[in-house]
This record gives C-alpha cells, sequence and structure tokens, in this order.
C-alpha cells in the first residue's frame, strides 16, 4: 500500500475476462454484481460513439459549472477515457483522475496530466475531503448499486473542495410525450 495517497497495487484478477455470446466482461465485477456491460473493443467503440455525441449536444462544453482554472478534476466511472482525455487536453495544468472498476479500456496514449485509477466506486471513495475542484460522473446509473447513490453523492461533495462542482450526466430512459397523447401501457 501507498502510505501517501492509500491506493494499493492493482489485483491481476481486475483484468480477466469471461466471454458470453462473443462479447467479453469483467469477471471481477459480474462475479460481484457490480457492472453488467461489456469490456470488449466493441464497447469502446460504442463509448466513444456516446462520448461524441454528448459532445456535440452540449455544444462541446465538456465542464459546465464555471470553473475558470481547475487545478484537480475527478472523473468518476471513466469507461473508455473519453472524456477524461478531452479534458486533461484542455485543461493542460490541471491534473486529471479518472476511477473506474475495469482497467481493460484505459487507452494507452494519455497526456502526463491524467491518471487512471481502478477502484469499486459502490465502496466508499478513498480520496482525502477537499481534494478535487469537480468531480464529474456520467452514465453511471447502470455501475451504482441502487442501495449505494446515496452515500455516492456524499463522497463526491466530501472529496470536493469548498467552492468545487460536482456535474452529473444521466440519461432518462422512460418513453413520454410533451403533449400528453402517449398514455401508460402504450
Amino acid at each position: 500500500m501507498d502510505t501517501e495517497d492509500g491506493t494499493v497495487p492493482l489485483d491481476k484478477s481486475f483484468e480477466e475476462t469471461l466471454e458470453h455470446h462473443g462479447r467479453s466482461y469483467q469477471k471481477h465485477a459480474v462475479t460481484n454484481g457490480v457492472y453488467f456491460g461489456p469490456v470488449d473493443e466493441e464497447e469502446v467503440a460504442h463509448l466513444e460513439l456516446m462520448h461524441s455525441v454528448l459532445c456535440r449536444l452540449f455544444d462541446g462544453r465538456l465542464i459546465f459549472p464555471p470553473v475558470n482554472e481547475p487545478k484537480r478534476i475527478l472523473d468518476c466511472g471513466f469507461g473508455a477515457g473519453d472524456w477524461a482525455l478531452d479534458v486533461a487536453r484542455a485543461y493542460p495544468d490541471c491534473e486529471v483522475i479518472g476511477v473506474d472498476i475495469c482497467p481493460n479500456m484505459i487507452p494507452e496514449d494519455q497526456p502526463e496530466n491524467l491518471v487512471f485509477q481502478i477502484d469499486d466506486l459502490n465502496a466508499r471513495f478513498t480520496f482525502s475531503p477537499g481534494q478535487f475542484d469537480v468531480v464529474h460522473s456520467q452514465m453511471m446509473s447502470g455501475g451504482i448499486n441502487a442501495s449505494r447513490w446515496h452515500g455516492y453523492i456524499q463522497d463526491i461533495f466530501r472529496v470536493l473542495r469548498p467552492g468545487g462542482w460536482c456535474q452529473m450526466v444521466e440519461i432518462y430512459f422512460n418513453a413520454q410525450s410533451d403533449n400528453g397523447t402517449l398514455h401508460r401501457g402504450e
């Protein structure tokens, strides 16, 4: 264990995958009921597409809160790392840390101000209080256990510096209509 930041070397079991219907899944995540999405090249392509769609939807903005010169940013559930990579490049004087349960999709080419760490966000964050200017959580509804959300939000706010910002992006999947013509069961 690194006494300075509380990290431990990666257990190689986190890299193990299992195959199901031609797709690769992280064995640790499936066995522990943490995450059920694939971790293969096809999923990397899917996550890259989702990132580009969101970037276009948000007019290229990566950070919405009024943060001019962030010093430290945390990306919760980095997936294929696209958001963290773009933020690290946009803010070269800022340290960007991405945390995810799976090491299988970590991009190889990354800026020096970006660090990817493997950790289970369904457990209490290991970061000390007041560490980050921005904590970003995007599309985590499928990766955070329903009983963990309250603690997850508490952890996010605990690790923010005074005046720091939490930025959450989720999709509401319930079908609905603005004009009231869609009814339950249709």
